[in-house]
């Protein structure tokens, strides 16, 4: 019995002196945080999901705190759901208990306004938009609608308005297909057709109006599929530039005015550039490019480079070298580009058949179902004073406020 105790006396001893050496397994500390996304694009009311990963995994502390830059543009809770409130930009921040590391994320909440004929718009089908100078918004269908903020108007029902320009005058100027030219000085109407001036043909190519430095109006005409050329109004004379003239091909789709005055013509089958004396002519022959042969709409950014949308993807010229963007080198939704609008920022708007690609020069979003615009096939763009993006498209027309 005795010997028994002292046995285990003897095993209770060991047992304290093995507790008594245990070391305590040190706490591993945080040495970092990452985001799952280094910006964000969501819709106002909608939510998302941002992920902290915390390094090393095994950290002792895996607490985080988060916090958003401006409340009121997007919020974000404890467990990292960030809500969009309103349209704008702000910085969410993450950030670790155990030795304060931080990552963030860019949060761009936009907010879309949607506009049909139910709202006031004359038909659904908006192949143009042009601004005033006092904001109004003018948009071309079947007929022409005219958006002041709040209510609608409509002109030239059913005459098929496919281009709209607006002169130093404020003079609004309505090329349709096949009913001539309209100009509207807010109280008296003017028609142009073959019966009264030298308005080559009756239907003007959609878009197709450009008003140069000096006041006159360029419209690109047809007859059916075949082009005839480009008719120049100076608000008395008119005059007609052909093939036979030097443009490159009669059919014009699209027509932009350079800084310096010169006249872009894009034809579907080459780009012409027109100084008032002399013609250019840029095809596939010379320019090894073969999508300038298929070039359809115009756009002149703040650098003077010139961008050209076509059916198989987007080309950039800067005087000297062609760049194309497809979706095969680049993040655009779409190779069938309808137009092309630039806004203060520098950034490229492209209108598609996909939906809308914006490109800052290095990075490109999209614009679809996928987060907000119901409609993919966009096929005319406006960008307002207060940098708000108006979508024309074959459901009406979409107001985006970013």
């Amino acid at each position: 019995m005795k010997q028994n105790v002292l046995n285990l006396s003897y095993i209770a001893f060991i047992l304290l002196i093995a507790i008594s050496c245990k070391k305590e397994t040190p706490p591993v500390s945080t040495t970092g945080v990452t985001l799952s996304h280094a910006s964000l694009l969501i819709n106002a009311g909608s939510k998302d999901t941002l992920k902290a990963s915390i390094s090393p995994s095994n950290a002792t502390n895996p607490d985080v705190t988060w916090i958003s830059n401006d409340t009121t543009i997007a919020k974000v809770n404890s467990n990292g759901i960030v809500e969009g409130k309103a349209s704008g930009v702000t910085t969410i921040t993450v950030t670790t208990f155990d030795g304060r590391y931080t990552a963030t994320c860019i949060v761009n909440t936009i907010k879309w306004t949607t506009y049909t004929t139910n709202n006031g718009l004359a038909d659904n089908n908006v192949f143009c938009i042009t601004i005033d100078s006092v904001g109004n918004l003018w948009f071309g269908g079947s007929s022409a609608s005219k958006f002041d903020g709040s209510s609608w108007t409509t002109y030239l029902n059913k005459k098929g308005v496919g281009a709209i320009a607006v002169d130093a005058q404020g003079n609004k100027w309505f090329g349709t297909w096949g009913n001539g030219v309209f100009k509207f000085d807010d109280i008296n109407w003017t028609t142009y057709d073959t019966s009264n001036c030298g308005l080559t043909d009756n239907t003007i190519n959609t878009n197709a109006i450009a008003i140069d430095l000096q006041g006159s109006i360029w419209f690109g005409t047809s007859s059916r599929v075949k082009g005839t050329g480009v008719s120049k109004f100076d608000g008395t004379i008119w005059n007609t530039y052909k093939s036979s003239n030097g443009l490159v091909y009669d059919n014009v789709l699209s027509i932009e005015i350079d800084g310096q005055g010169n006249k872009w013509f894009a034809t579907g089958k080459g780009v012409s550039k027109f100084d008032g004396i002399n013609w250019t002519s840029y095809t596939s022959n010379n320019t090894n490019n073969n999508l300038v042969d298929i070039a359809y709409c115009i756009g002149i950014d703040a650098e003077e480079n010139k961008w050209f949308g076509t059916t198989s993807g987007l080309l950039k010229f800067d005087g000297t070298n062609w760049t194309t963007y497809s979706i095969s080198n680049s993040g655009i939704v779409s190779n069938a580009i309808n137009a092309i609008a630039f806004d203060k920022k520098g950034n490229i708007w492209i209108a598609t058949y996909g939906g809308v690609s914006k490109f800052d020069g290095t990075n490109w979003t999209t614009y679809n179902y996928n987060n907000g615009l119901t409609s993919n096939v966009v096929l005319s763009i406006a960008i307002d004073t207060h940098g708000n993006k108006w979508f024309g498209t074959v459901n009406g027309v979409f107001k985006l406020q970013d």
